[in-house]
């Protein structure tokens, strides 16, 4: 079976731990690891310090949490299927291309700041139909301030897609991604203060987001 990394391993505790558990865990491997009392090299504290910290991240918040469980069960769904069955090429040995799927299906999702790879990951679970690992890392992209993916995370609150309909966190992610020059958040943005959906109705807001996605639109097509 493939040898499944996840958050729970970077901060040393059981599937099940409680918050309070992978708190203290935390607490305890930023001790041991700090530059300042750490006696390796200064990188490697700093690399642990760097991976644990985005664990902490996902395993506190109970959405990115439930988001990387159900990466986890399709990751040993998908191994145990490819341990009672795997495909092998003429030689008898696995293809480098079925090597490579494999190692990648089994890393966890991109961390750390890289934004774009979360982005980029985001939307080819989406594609795949893994709409709640998508979810948890557009989140995590957009609160990082990637545009396309705050974008994204507020057109699934629009519609409903996903995650429960709301309307207010739809216009709370327009917002950010239309203040960045995001032309299709722009527009949406108009459509919410024109309708009073999650915004107070302001034809005047209306009209100023109009304007910058119709300029945004404009200045990209030149």
């Amino acid at each position: 079976m493939a040898n499944i990394r996840t958050h729970y391993d970077n901060l040393k505790v059981t599937r099940d731990a409680p918050a309070s558990v992978i708190k203290a865990a935390y607490k305890a491997l930023c001790q041991t690891f700090h530059p300042d009392k750490f006696q390796g090299s200064t990188e490697e504290a700093e690399r642990v310090i760097r991976l644990v910290n985005v664990s902490y991240a996902v395993l506190i918040d109970p959405v990115k949490r439930a988001g990387h469980n159900a990466w986890i069960r399709e990751q040993e769904a998908k191994a145990k299927q490819q341990s009672e069955k795997t495909p092998f090429n003429d030689t008898g040995k696995a293809t480098e291309q079925q090597r490579q799927q494999q190692q990648q299906d089994t890393q966890p999702p991109p961390s750390g700041t890289d934004s774009e790879a979360m982005f980029q990951r985001a939307c080819d679970l989406n594609d795949r139909g893994r709409h709640a690992e998508a979810f948890s890392l557009y989140r995590q992209s957009a609160e990082l301030g990637h545009a396309k993916a705050q974008f994204n995370l507020g057109l699934m609150y629009d519609q409903g897609q996903y995650v429960t309909q709301d309307y207010a966190e739809a216009v709370f992610w327009y917002s950010k991604a239309a203040e960045q020059g995001n032309a299709h958040a722009q527009y949406n943005l108009a459509l919410k203060f024109q309708s009073g959906q999650g915004v107070v109705q302001d034809n005047t807001k209306a009209a100023y987001w109009y304007r910058r996605a119709a300029e945004e639109g404009n200045a990209q097509a030149k």
